[in-house]
């Protein structure tokens, strides 16, 4: 009867707690990640801080050859720089940064005191009728013709690639590095600004009107989150309990269990958060030559500090909910030792 109830006991303990288990501590480490003010509003707050600088960095390298290796993108490159006006000049003009710095920061202040409760939950909607109006401006429109009219002249195979993208539209990566014809120019220009203005809503909704305790979003989600711990822990404790058949075997088998789900979790999620680097090289090298000899990895180069800035945040929580658990985990462990009967 001993090796039936280890064999159930195990079979509860395997194929249902630890996989649940597992499933909770990541989504209770996500949850609390998603739902936390600094996720959703000073990590992006950081990011919108540092884009000026991060587009004068790409301007400046960008006419490097040992950093963009492809000829058609140094030639926009040096055309643009011909311009005089650097890209934090252009956010400033149009109006761009303004919006970023005003409205999106204010949309995510709001969410962010509604997270951390010191605001009554409410609807939170991004203006992109400032964004519409800083694409649409007549500025951008100059600052885009002054480049395409620093490009060398095209010759006919280039008049006739120009002819195409009008007709197509500017969504082409692949823009001849030469000077169209300004009025075939003018009038994509004139085409792509008209599907912004018909394909860009005037407002975003970021957070609607739910209603949540007063003591703030992230706590309640936690909370209910948290909840759900109760699920694996009646697998492994109850398969613990059946495969057992003393106190010190019980605290064992569930110590074992628990520590067990909580070192897959935490080894998952220290793998991945310190794998970010190596996931990069790899996309470079899969991409393929032509696109690592690009503008690519210049623009990741300069914004991998962001990416890793928003992975750590979404799996530092999951690391310490792991670690939590692996501590419940030892502790149960530890029992074992103060459940073994005298001799």
């Amino acid at each position: 009867m001993n090796p039936v109830r280890k064999i159930i006991g195990l079979f509860l303990i395997v194929f249902i707690g630890l996989p649940v288990l597992f499933a909770i501590i990541w989504a209770a480490g996500l949850t609390r990640a998603v739902v936390s003010p600094a996720f959703v509003s000073d990590v992006p707050q950081k990011i919108i801080a540092a884009v000026p600088d991060i587009a004068d960095e790409i301007m400046a390298a960008g006419r490097n050859p040992d950093v963009v290796r492809d000829l058609r993108a140094r030639v926009w490159f040096e055309a643009a720089a011909k311009v005089g006006t650097t890209p934090r000049e252009l956010l400033i003009k149009t109006g761009l940064l303004g919006w970023m710095q005003g409205e999106l920061v204010r949309a995510l202040t709001d969410v962010g005191d509604i997270l951390r409760g010191k605001r009554e939950p409410g609807p939170v909607s991004i203006d992109m009728r400032p964004l519409k109006k800083a694409l649409l401006s007549p500025d951008m429109d100059e600052y885009l013709l002054a480049v395409l009219k620093n490009l060398p002249p095209c010759d006919q195979a280039g008049l006739q690639e120009w002819a195409r993208v009008a007709e197509e539209g500017l969504e082409r990566v692949d823009l001849p590095a030469c000077r169209p014809d300004l009025g075939q120019a003018q009038a994509a220009l004139r085409a792509r600004q008209g599907r912004i203005a018909n394909d860009v809503r005037d407002e975003i909704p970021i957070f609607e009107d739910v209603h949540f305790p007063r003591f703030g979003v992230t706590r309640a989600a936690t909370m209910i989150v948290y909840s759900l711990f109760l699920i694996p822990a009646f697998f492994l404790l109850g398969g613990s309990a059946i495969a057992a058949r003393t106190r010190e075997g019980f605290f064992k088998w569930s110590g074992v269990s628990v520590l067990t789900g909580g070192l897959l979790s935490l080894g998952a999620a220290w793998f991945l958060r310190n794998s970010v680097s190596f996931l990069m090289r790899y996309a470079h090298w899969s991409q393929g030559r032509d696109w690592s000899s690009g503008l690519g990895p210049l623009v990741l180069e300069k914004t991998r500090w962001a990416a890793s800035l928003m992975l750590n945040q979404l799996l530092n929580p999951v690391l310490s909910v792991a670690g939590a658990v692996c501590a419940v985990g030892l502790i149960l462990f530890a029992l074992s030792f103060a459940a073994r009967p005298p001799r």
